[in-house]
C-alpha cells in the first residue's frame, strides 16, 4: 500500500462517519447524504482496483487514470462549493429575517388608516431625509411609514422631529434595500389597511408631484395591481439621466425582459404604487440592490397585473454619489441567475 491508497482509505472514512453525523443531526436531506456516501464508496473503490479509473479514462478519452480522477475530483468540488454557497445564502436570510422581526417587535406598531401610506427605505440620508419628509407632508400625505435600515448617521434625530406624523421601524443592523422594503411591506400587512403603498426614495429622487399619475393610472384600469414609474416613456423625462446610468438600465430592461419574460420600459426603477392587496403576492427574499430583478420576476410568475407611467427622477451630485458601479450592476446580474436556476 503505497501513501496515496492510505490517503484515500483514511480520507474515505472521515467522509463516511462525517457524512452519517450530519445526517443524524438533520444538517442536510437524503440526497446530500447519498453524495457523501458514493464519494466514500468510490475512494475505496479506487484505492483496491485503480484499473477501474483506467476504464473510465478510455471511456472519456482521457489517457491516465491520474486525470481521470483529477477531473471527477474537480467535479464533486464545484458541487460541494455550489452547496455551501446555498448554504451560505440561507444564512443570510435566516439573519434578515431575525432583524426583520426584532424591529418590528420593537417598534410602535402605529396603526394608521388612510388610503394611501408613503414606504421610504432609508439608509444613512440624514442628508436628505428631512427635506423629502417636508415635501411628502406639504403635499397632504400623512401616513407615512420609514423603514431605517441600520442608519448611524444620526438619522434618528431627524425622525424624532417627526414622531407624530411617522411610523418608523429600524433594523438594528443594516440589511440592504431589498430587506428593509421587504420589512416595510410585512409592518404593512400586519398593522396597517389601506388602499396603496407607495415606495419612495429617500434621496430626493422621486417627485411626489408624480403621484396623481399613479392613482389615474389605478382608476383607469381597476384590475391593476402595481403601477411602475419610468423614465423613458416620455424621452423628455429621460434627458437628464447621465449616458452611462442610462446604458445600463437600457441593459438592465433587456436583461429582464430575457430573464422575467416581462416587458418593462424600466424594470429597475424604485418609485412604484402598490395596491394593499397586492402584497399578500409577494415576498422578496433577495437583500441587496438585486432584490429589483426578484421582485419584477414574482410580478411575472405570479400573476401581479401590471401597468408604468412616466415620471422625472431628479440627479444631483448627492444621489449621484450613491450610485452602484457598473461592476456592480453585473454581479447584481449574476446573483439573479443564481436566485432563479440554483435555489
Amino acid at each position: 500500500m503505497n501513501f496515496l491508497d492510505f490517503f484515500f482509505i483514511v480520507s474515505g472514512t472521515l467522509l463516511f462517519f462525517l457524512a452519517l453525523d450530519v445526517a443524524r443531526k438533520q444538517r442536510f436531506s437524503m440526497f446530500h447524504l447519498l453524495i457523501f456516501l458514493s464519494v466514500w464508496v468510490g475512494l475505496l473503490v479506487f484505492t483496491f482496483f485503480p484499473y477501474i479509473l483506467d476504464s473510465i479514462g478510455s471511456f472519456f478519452g482521457i489517457a491516465r487514470w491520474a486525470d481521470a480522477l483529477v477531473y471527477i475530483s474537480i467535479i464533486f468540488l464545484l458541487y460541494f462549493s455550489l452547496l455551501l454557497l446555498s448554504k451560505h445564502f440561507e444564512t443570510k436570510e435566516s439573519i434578515t429575517q431575525l432583524v426583520r422581526e426584532l424591529a418590528i417587535a420593537a417598534s410602535d406598531k402605529k396603526i394608521l388608516q388612510d388610503d394611501i401610506v408613503i414606504l421610504i427605505r432609508a439608509y444613512n440620508e440624514s442628508k436628505k431625509i428631512q427635506s423629502v419628509i417636508d415635501t411628502i407632508i406639504k403635499a397632504w400625505h400623512h401616513s407615512i411609514l420609514i423603514v431605517d435600515d441600520g442608519s448611524s448617521d444620526g438619522s434618528k434625530y431627524i425622525y424624532k422631529l417627526y414622531q407624530d406624523k411617522l411610523a418608523l421601524v429600524t433594523h438594528r443592523v443594516n440589511r440592504w434595500a431589498g430587506a428593509a422594503l421587504e420589512t416595510g411591506f410585512e409592518y404593512l400587512r400586519r398593522y396597517w389597511q389601506c388602499q396603496y403603498v407607495v415606495c419612495f426614495d429617500a434621496d430626493g429622487q422621486h417627485d411626489i408631484t408624480d403621484l396623481p399619475k399613479f392613482l389615474k393610472a389605478f382608476e383607469e384600469k381597476p384590475e391593476l395591481d402595481v403601477v411602475i414609474g419610468s423614465r423613458f416613456l416620455e424621452s423628455w423625462k429621460a434627458r437628464n439621466i447621465p449616458l452611462t446610468r442610462k446604458m445600463i438600465l437600457i441593459w438592465g430592461k433587456i436583461f429582464t425582459t430575457c430573464m422575467s419574460r416581462i416587458r418593462l420600459s424600466d424594470a429597475h426603477n424604485g418609485y412604484r404604487v402598490f395596491r394593499y392587496t397586492a402584497l399578500e403576492k409577494l415576498s422578496l427574499s433577495i437583500d441587496g440592490m438585486w432584490y429589483a430583478s426578484e421582485l419584477t420576476e414574482q410580478i411575472a410568475r405570479r400573476g401581479i397585473t401590471h401597468g408604468e407611467v412616466p415620471v422625472t427622477i431628479h440627479y444631483d451630485d448627492y444621489s449621484l454619489e450613491k450610485w452602484q458601479s457598473s461592476w456592480n450592476a453585473f454581479w447584481i446580474a449574476l446573483r439573479f441567475i443564481w436566485t432563479k436556476f440554483f435555489r
